[in-house]
């Protein structure tokens, strides 16, 4: 289907709506302090009111840090591309001038209603093989910039989408971190980004859903181009991997199956 161009009409892409955690548009920074302290939901007391839930009497805060902010007029002298004639603008910027500690609560040290659920009404196939090579497959609504993504230091998966595709993507990840020598190299990589498409692909067509091959071939296209290849020979490249990556995930599967017959 790659080589003839006859890929099945694009589905549209789909994300979780729903309200976002503060901590998940904090800086990294701030995460990491969130974790240090034994948690993966943090937030001010006002925050944790208007969800419902009031802190524990008793309970201790951790800090975070907030840039302090101002405004600053710059000016600067741009060229009229029209007559040619200098001229002086005035341009308002804002520039951090430092930091400030916000008291911030776990989740763990709250009580009241209980938080939304994303995860799917039906979980994806193989949704219960990933659990033999993750921790956790969580589901978290969408903030823009990715759809999911694979923790290989919490060994998490955290997808922004129901979608079946996104979900056999970092599935694929997480095994090839584990079959290959040494891991995953941090941050998105060609090859690696390849494997887990060409992965994710794979497994659409096996587990009957349609449409997602067309998006598969644009991302392998993309990832292709940044390492200066064409895309079936960065596929054809990586075929290796992507061959121990499926062995682990099918076999994984039909143990489970068999485990279930018995």
């Amino acid at each position: 289907m790659f080589e003839s161009g006859n890929l099945p009409a694009a589905v549209a892409r789909t994300v979780i709506r729903g309200d976002a955690r503060p901590c998940d548009r904090w800086s990294l920074g701030n995460r990491l302090l969130m974790l240090l302290a034994g948690t993966e939901d943090a937030r001010g007391f006002k925050q944790w009111q208007e969800v419902g839930r009031r802190v524990k009497k008793g309970a201790k805060a951790f800090y975070i840090l907030a840039p302090v902010t101002k405004k600053k007029t710059v000016r600067r002298v741009e060229v009229d591309p029209e007559t040619g004639e200098e001229r002086e603008v005035e341009q308002v910027r804002i520039v951090t001038v430092g930091f400030r500690d916000i008291p911030v609560f776990r989740v763990e040290d709250t009580e009241g209603e209980p938080l939304p659920d994303y995860a799917p009404p039906e979980p994806p196939p193989l949704f219960d093989v990933a659990k033999r090579f993750v921790e956790d497959v969580k589901y978290r609504p969408f903030i823009g910039g990715y759809y999911g993504y694979f923790n290989h230091l919490t060994k998490e998966i955290v997808l922004n989408t129901h979608d079946a595709r996104t979900f056999f993507h970092e599935l694929a990840h997480a095994v090839h971190h584990q079959v290959k020598p040494g891991g995953l190299k941090g941050g998105q990589h060609a090859d690696q980004e390849i494997v887990a498409e060409v992965v994710a692909a794979t497994l659409c067509e096996l587990y009957g859903y349609e449409g997602y091959i067309y998006h598969g071939w644009e991302y392998i296209r993309h990832y292709a181009a940044q390492g200066g290849q064409q895309a079936l020979k960065a596929v054809m490249g990586v075929l290796a991997d992507v061959e121990k990556v499926l062995d682990v995930i099918l076999g994984a599967a039909e143990e489970a199956a068999g485990a279930e017959a018995a």
